[in-house]
């Protein structure tokens, strides 16, 4: 019964880090962010310790099971918000600050490409 009662603390312990970490994304404090993910991967391995001992015909796994397939949703649907903030931040980067944009196409200045080098193949021309 230990066991359990040591995996529901790493449950709770793992749920209030996730929501800590949904706070911070909201704030979007890169150093509250930062904090609130590293609380957040220490529980998850404790959590993933705690979960491995538990035997898969024990009633209570499939308890379990669900609560961390909810978890796992949620980082999910949180690790897709942390992309879109980033596309935002860099595209706003890019509107501040112009040279920090990539070219694509390399930055050859003409309007179709860079002029073909010569590979040697024919040292003169004649028409």
């Amino acid at each position: 019964m230990n066991k359990h009662l040591d995996l529901e603390n790493a449950f709770a312990l793992a749920e209030q880090c996730f929501e800590e970490l949904s706070e911070s994304l909201v704030i979007g404090e890169p150093a509250v962010l930062a904090e609130s993910s590293a609380k957040l991967q220490r529980a998850a391995l404790e959590l993933s310790v705690l979960v491995r001992r538990i035997p898969p015909k024990d009633p209570l796994a499939q308890a379990f099971k669900a609560r961390l397939k909810q978890l796992a949703l949620g980082l999910s649907v949180r690790r897709e918000s942390l992309i879109r903030r980033t596309v935002l931040v860099d595209r706003a980067l890019n509107a501040l600050v112009p040279a920090t944009v990539k070219s694509t196409y390399g930055a050859s200045g003409k309007t179709y490409s860079a002029v073909g080098k010569q590979t040697g193949a024919f040292k003169v021309l004649a028409a």
